[in-house]
């Protein structure tokens, strides 16, 4: 029996350009983020303990944006995030549900991961701003913290959903502590009757938590 997305993935599949590869977008964005994380971590120096407070706040910074984010302009249309909202619930809704999460091939990266050049626009537009400002007004180490924090938290989103729509008791949910949680609170986000209500947050559910919108499997409790 054909499952209902099917027919969706093929039409996708055909309007991927030939050139695409799946492993090279893959490093492209690793290289670039690791890079940046290299050049910013290099900087460091004697840091004192209030400025690693400023790696925290980008880290809980990234836990609200990605949950705010996914939540307004993924599953919500505005014209000026069109693009974005297509390619989140026009596209990846459509291409996985609760119950088809998987890929494929490799070819299928591209509706799973960000476009290769989103990170470049983090960096230059969120990043760099950070990084100039705290290393001119408070100290290099602040602003050196702020870029790895920001480039950070973009990686671990990627890693996080890539995992996501790997099949259950794949090594990489057994190797790291807590992805076989957020792929279940994720595969729920992709029940379509609950998509814009619940799990938005995809690299730890704290957004969700405050928010009310963490919702955990029926008839299971949540891990302690």
């Amino acid at each position: 029996m054909t499952h209902p997305t099917e027919a969706f993935r093929e039409r996708y599949r055909a309007g991927i350009s030939p050139r695409y590869s799946g492993p090279l977008h893959a490093i492209w964005v690793a290289s670039v983020g690791l890079a940046t994380i290299v050049f910013a971590s290099r900087q460091l120096d004697q840091v004192a303990v209030l400025e690693w407070l400023v790696l925290l706040f980008t880290l809980l910074l990234g836990n609200i944006g990605e949950y705010s984010i996914h939540k307004k302009l993924g599953h919500h249309k505005w014209p000026p995030a069109a693009l974005f909202y297509q390619r989140h619930t026009g596209d990846h809704h459509s291409f996985f549900t609760e119950h088809n999460m998987l890929w494929t091939t490799s070819r299928d990266w591209r509706v799973v991961l960000f476009p290769g050049w989103l990170i470049l626009v983090v960096i230059a537009f969120v990043g760099l701003p950070g990084y100039f400002t705290l290393g001119a007004l408070v100290s290099a180490n602040a602003g050196a913290l702020w870029l790895t924090g920001i480039v950070g938290t973009y990686l671990l989103y990627e890693l996080v959903h890539f995992s996501d729509h790997l099949p259950d008791g794949h090594w990489l949910h057994r190797l790291v502590p807590g992805l076989s949680t957020m792929a279940t609170l994720h595969r729920i986000h992709h029940d379509r009757s609950r998509m814009t209500a619940v799990n938005f947050n995809l690299t730890f559910p704290l957004t969700d938590y405050v928010m009310g919108t963490l919702q955990w499997p029926e008839r299971a409790k949540p891990p302690q």
